[in-house]
């Protein structure tokens, strides 16, 4: 029977139930394309949230790197360790590189990475008696705030102490092997500018002596109580801590993770779901970074370094003349998966 052929009688429940059914699907819709909006905006300022308590998290530790820089630069026991250091290496002669190196690196009885728990050696040097005096208190500092590693250096460029050891130890730094290194340089910003108060940071690159793994410094001017320069006392960066502070995982559900890039777009922060570090490895492009590193804040949805859709919130931290982008993201896969529940149904 033709809808054409019915009387009006009986065409009007058909029309009626029709526009029901019409009226109950775009409630439908709209109902739908309202929850999917509200999924949107409330993972959007969640990540917005985290990507904030991330910068504020980092901050707070960059500040407190700065802080224990400058303390142990005017504390009186650093000063009079590399004034220690400084005049036992001068009665070494010229052989302070290979001597050194020899019994604190090639003799040193403990393995590759456990350098630094050799209190002294026992060839009866007034080096060595330096050594067992400050050696413990340096290796707890370090210990204590995860530093990679200490460099006490006298104003020639002479490294004439580091905790942990490796190829740059009793080397000369303006002259030697490693002097084009960010090492080198720490050294020379803060031996040349001679301010007590100023602080030179060198970003993450490659360090041969470290085995080539990502090494940062940052290094500040030691200076004596007539004015002069003692030296200068670097620290080589965190990265533990620093990852610490990016990976928690509260709040950040299945594919959510936070993580640090530098101005050349490679990640300064591992990723929390790689098992082998994504620092100076992983490049990171896209809006979310460009903007962040113009100094600009906000969330996007954007493509990974995976390649993969994902909401990321996005904006810059500031630390010592260098800027970094923080990025919290999340799937959108993940963010969505309620509304594709709700449509399977």
């Amino acid at each position: 029977m033709r809808l054409l052929n019915l009387q009006i009688s009986q065409k009007l429940p058909l029309i009626i139930i029709g526009l029901a059914i019409l009226s109950a699907a775009i409630t439908g819709i709209i109902a739908m394309k309202a929850s999917e909006a509200a999924l949107v905006y409330a993972a959007e300022q969640k990540l917005l949230a985290l990507k904030d308590s991330r910068v504020s998290a980092l901050g707070n530790y960059l500040s407190s790197i700065e802080q224990d820089l400058t303390s142990l630069a005017k504390n009186g026991y650093v000063k009079d360790a590399l004034a220690d250091f400084s005049g036992a290496w001068d009665t070494m002669g010229s052989f302070q590189e290979k001597w050194l190196q020899e019994l604190y690196i090639s003799k040193n009885p403990h393995p590759a990475g456990a350098k630094l728990d050799l209190d002294y050696a026992t060839d009866g040097s007034l080096y060595s008696d330096v050594h067992k005096k400050y050696h413990p208190w340096f290796r707890h500092f370090l210990k204590q705030r995860d530093y990679y590693d200490i460099f006490l250096f006298n104003p020639k460029g002479d490294l004439v102490y580091t905790v942990f050891k490796e190829a740059d130890y009793a080397t000369n730094l303006n002259t030697g092997e490693w002097k084009d290194t960010d090492l080198g340089k720490a050294f020379r910003a803060a031996a040349e500018s001679g301010d007590p108060d100023k602080q030179f940071f060198f970003d993450f690159k490659s360090y041969a002596p470290s085995n080539n793994v990502p090494a940062s410094f940052i290094s500040q001017a030691i200076i004596n109580d007539d004015g002069s320069l003692a030296g200068v006392l670097i620290f080589q960066m965190p990265i533990a801590r620093i990852n610490n502070v990016m990976q928690l995982a509260s709040g950040m559900g299945e594919t959510g993770e936070t993580y640090i890039v530098g101005a050349d777009h490679f990640m300064r922060s591992d990723s929390r779901f790689s098992e082998e570090t994504t620092i100076l490895k992983t490049k990171v492009e896209g809006k979310a970074v460009v903007s962040a590193l113009s100094g600009e804040s906000g969330v996007a949805l954007v493509k990974d370094y995976r390649g993969i859709n994902v909401f990321s919130a996005y904006g810059p931290i500031d630390f010592s003349g260098t800027r970094w982008a923080i990025l919290a993201e999340i799937d959108e896969a993940e963010v969505m998966d309620p509304i594709e529940k709700m449509t399977i149904k």
